[in-house]
C-alpha cells in the first residue's frame, strides 16, 4: 500500500507487473555470461581404457590400480544421460558390502566389511541442477587441466610433494627456510624446474595466465603462495584467519563481582567478560564469540604410504574419522593446522567469520561508497546493504559456486586425484609393465623424468619412516590375504606415494575444479564487493591493524605476537590471501594441485559477479560496487533504477567486453 495525503492507494496490480519485468530484463543479463564452452585435455580418451588419469575412486579397481573400465563407462554414461537410476546400479557404496551388484569380486582389494563399509560418490548428479540467481552452471567453464607430461603438471606434482614433506614445520620457519632441515634443497629442486624457473614457453593462454601469476621460486617465502599479489605479501596467513575483535570500551563484572571499565572506546557490544583485543583471537558473533584457536591433527602422521593402504582407498574403503588430535587447540600454525581446518571447516565458515570481522569494526572497514546508505546523512545500512544482508549473501553464494564446479568435475574434466598419479610414478618405478597402456606408460616416464630427484628420495625416506610406524600408531588396511600376495611389492626407495594429511585420502568426486576453491572465489569477491577496498584517491586500504603472527615456542601457536617490522598489507590483499589459504590447504593435504585452485576461484569470482550483477538490478535508486578481480581488472557493477552494467577495465586500462570477461576461461 502506499498513501497519498492520509487516503491509502492499493499499488500492487502495479507493482506485480513491474516485478515481472524486472525478472525478465534478467534473462539478457543472463545471456551476458559467456559462451559456457568446456573443453576437457583428452587424456580420458587418449590414454587407453584404464582411464589412469581420470577419477574413479571408489569403484573397483585391481591389484595395480587400474579401475574396472565397465564400471567406469558405466558412471560416465549415467552421468551424461541424466539417469540416476543407473548411478544406483554402479558398484559403489552399499553396493559394495553385498548388498548389491559387485562387478568382479576378484579385483578388490579389501574385504566386505562392516561397520567401515565403503564410500558413496559425491553428488554426482549436481551439475545438472537449474538455479534462479546468478549464471546458470554451464554459462561458464575453466580452462583444459594439464597433460600428465607437461611442465605444468610436473610442477604440480613436486610441490605437493614438498608440501607434504613441509606439513609439520610452522609457515614462519618455512618462509625463513630454516624448517625442516632440507627445505633450502626441496626449494631449490623445485626452483630447478622449467615452470619455476622462468623458463617453461607456454603453448595455450591459459597456460601462459597461469605461468605469468606464478612468479620465481628464488626462496623458501615464496613457497605455497597464491597468484595475487596480496597473497604473496607478509606472512603466510591471512589475518582474517587469526585475529580477533576489539572490544574494549564494555564494562564487564570481575569474578569477585565487581566491576571494571575497558578503555573509553565505544564497545561493539556490552557484556560479561566482553573486555577483548584482536589478540585474544575472539570474532564477535552477537552475545557469543568464535575463537579462532582450531582443533589440529597431530604432527608426524601422514596415511596411505604403503600400496596396501592406497589400493584400499582407490577402492573406496571408509577410513574416515580415523584422525587423531592434539589435546589442545591453538592458531593456525603449520600447513597441516590448515590441512584440518579445511577436513572439517562448514566450507564458507572462513568467510563468514571475515565477514563478523568487518561489521563488527566499520571504523576500518567501511562499506562501497557506490551503496546508498553508506554515506546517507539520513539513511542507515540493515536490510538492504546491511549486516543481515552481508552475512547471507556471502554464504548464499556458496551453493551457486558448488552447482557450477561440481558440473565442471564431474560432466566434464574427471580430473584425478594428485593421490593417483602419485602411484602411477610408484607403479612405474616398480615395474612399468604394470601399466599395461602404452602411451599411459611413456605419459608417465615423461612426468618421472621432469621431476628433480631429490624430490623423490625425500619422499621415499619419508615414506619408509612412516611405515615403520604405522603398526602402532595407524590404520589396519583390512587386506584380503588371498589377493595381498598379487600386490606389487614396493622397494623402499621406489615408494613415491603421496603422504596424504586426510586417513581417507581425497574425497569421492573429481579434482577439477575444486570445491573449496570456487566457494573461496564467490565468498571473497562478494566481501570485495560490499566493502571499501580503495581509499578515495584510488590507492588499496592498507590493513588497518598490526599484523600479527601466532607464537613457535613455548606455547606451538597458542599466542598471537605482533610482525615487527609490521609488513604491508592491504584489506583487499588479505581478502585474496584468505582465498589462496583455504583454496592451496586442500594441496597442502594432498588432495587438489595449484591449477584446481588458479582456476576455481576466478569461476567462482565469476560466480559472484553474475549474482551481485542481478541484485542490483532489482533497485529502484542508484547503486553500484567497484572491486579488483583476481587478475587484476577493475569491475564495477552500476545500476541506474534499471538492469545493472557490467564494466571491465583491464590493467593498461583498456575497456573489456563482458561477455568475454566472463568467457576468459573457456580456453
Amino acid at each position: 500500500m502506499t498513501r497519498s495525503i492520509g487516503i491509502p492507494r492499493s499499488d500492487c496490480s502495479g507493482r506485480a507487473v513491474q516485478a515481472r519485468s524486472r525478472r525478465e530484463d534478467l534473462v539478457a543479463t543472463t545471456a551476458d555470461h559467456g559462451p559456457g564452452l568446456t573443453q576437457p585435455n583428452g587424456e580420458e580418451t587418449a590414454l587407453g581404457q584404464g582411464y589412469p588419469l581420470n577419477f574413479h575412486k571408489s569403484l573397483p579397481h585391481d591389484v595395480n590400480g587400474a579401475v574396472h573400465a565397465p564400471s567406469y563407462v558405466a558412471m560416465v554414461a549415467a552421468l551424461a544421460g541424466q539417469n540416476e537410476g543407473a548411478l544406483e546400479s554402479l558398484p559403489a557404496g552399499r553396493n559394495r558390502n553385498g548388498s548389491g551388484t559387485e562387478t568382479d569380486p576378484a579385483r578388490l582389494t579389501v574385504t566386505a566389511r562392516e561397520p567401515l563399509g565403503y564410500r558413496k560418490l559425491t553428488s554426482p548428479m549436481t551439475g545438472h541442477v537449474y538455479d534462479t540467481q546468478g549464471g546458470d552452471a554451464a554459462a561458464f567453464a575453466i580452462s583444459p587441466a594439464p597433460l600428465v607430461a607437461s611442465d605444468e603438471l610436473a610442477a604440480e606434482m613436486a610441490e605437493v610433494y614438498v608440501m607434504a614433506l613441509c606439513r609439520d614445520a610452522p609457515f614462519a620457519e618455512i618462509a625463513a627456510g630454516t624448517a625442516p632441515a632440507n627445505v633450502g634443497t626441496l626449494v631449490n629442486a623445485l626452483g630447478s624446474m622449467p615452470w619455476f624457473k622462468g623458463s617453461h614457453v607456454p603453448s595455450t593462454p591459459a597456460e601462459a595466465r597461469r605461468l605469468d601469476t606464478r612468479g620465481h621460486l628464488d626462496s623458501a617465502a615464496d613457497l605455497f603462495r597464491g597468484s595475487t599479489e596480496g597473497s604473496k605479501a607478509g606472512p603466510w596467513t591471512s589475518q582474517f584467519l587469526l585475529i580477533g575483535n576489539t572490544n574494549t570500551g564494555a564494562e564487564f563484572q570481575k569474578a569477585d563481582g565487581s566491576s571494571a571499565q575497558g578503555n573509553s572506546a565505544q564497545p561493539t557490544f556490552p557484556g560479561i567478560r566482553s573486555n577483548i583485543s584482536i589478540e585474544d583471537g575472539f570474532i564477535l558473533f552477537g552475545t557469543q564469540v568464535i575463537d579462532q584457536r582450531s582443533i589440529v591433527a597431530i604432527p608426524g602422521r601422514d596415511y596411505m604410504t604403503n600400496w596396501a593402504a592406497w589400493l584400499d582407498c582407490q577402492n573406496g574403503a571408509d577410513f574416515n574419522g580415523f584422525d587423531i588430535f592434539l589435546d589442545r587447540r591453538r592458531y593456525i600454525t603449520t600447513p597441516r593446522d590448515i590441512a584440518t581446518y579445511v577436513h572439517y571447516d562448514a566450507l564458507y565458515q572462513a568467510y563468514l567469520n571475515a565477514c563478523l570481522l568487518m561489521l563488527a569494526d566499520a571504523g576500518s572497514f567501511p562499506k562501497d561508497d557506490g551503496l546508498p546508505e553508506t554515506n546517507s546523512r539520513t539513511r542507515s545500512a540493515f536490510a538492504s546493504f546491511g549486516g543481515p544482508h552481508i552475512l547471507s549473501l556471502v554464504t548464499e553464494v556458496a551453493t551457486r559456486a558448488l552447482k557450477a564446479v561440481w558440473r565442471q568435475k564431474w560432466l566434464h574434466h574427471r580430473r584425478a586425484r594428485p593421490e593417483v598419479v602419485a602411484g602411477l610414478l610408484t607403479l612405474h618405478e616398480h615395474d612399468p609393465m604394470r601399466i599395461t597402456d602404452m602411451a599411459t606408460r611413456d605419459s608417465i616416464a615423461a612426468l618421472r623424468a621432469k621431476i628433480p630427484q631429490t624430490i623423490f628420495d625425500s619422499i621415499a625416506a619419508h615414506n619408509t619412516a612412516q611405515n615403520a610406524a604405522v603398526g602402532a600408531i595407524g590404520q589396519d588396511p583390512g587386506l584380503d590375504p588371498t589377493i595381498a600376495a598379487t600386490l606389487p611389492v614396493i622397494d623402499d626407495t621406489k615408494n613415491f606415494l603421496l603422504p596424504m594429511a586426510f586417513p581417507e585420502g581425497s574425497p569421492t568426486h573429481p579434482a577439477y575444479g575444486a570445491g573449496h576453491a570456487t566457494v573461496a572465489g564467490a565468498c571473497v569477491t562478494t566481501l570485495k564487493a560490499f566493502f571499501a577496498m580503495s581509499n578515495t584517491d584510488g590507492t588499496s586500504r592498507a590493513w588497518p591493524h598490526q599484523a600479527m603472527t601466532p607464537t613457535i615456542a613455548p606455547n606451538e601457536g597458542g599466542e598471537l605476537r605482533p610482525v615487527l617490522p609490521q609488513p604491508k598489507l592491504t584489506v583487499e590483499g588479505e581478502l585474496e590471501k584468505l582465498a589462496a589459504n583455504i583454496s592451496i590447504a586442500r594441496n597442502l593435504a594432498g588432495v587438489h594441485y595449484y591449477t584446481d585452485y588458479y582456476e576455481s576461484v576466478r569461476l567462482g569470482e565469476r560466480i559472484a559477479v553474475s549474482i551481485i550483477e542481478e541484485q542490483l538490478s532489482m533497485y529502484a535508486e542508484p547503486v553500484s560496487v567497484t572491486l579488483k578481480s583476481f587478475d587484476g581488472d577493475r569491475i564495477a557493477i552500476v545500476a541506474n533504477g534499471s538492469r545493472a552494467e557490467l564494466r571491465v577495465t583491464g590493467q593498461d586500462g583498456t575497456n573489456l567486453d563482458s561477455k568475454a570477461w566472463y568467457g576468459r576461461y573457456s580456453g
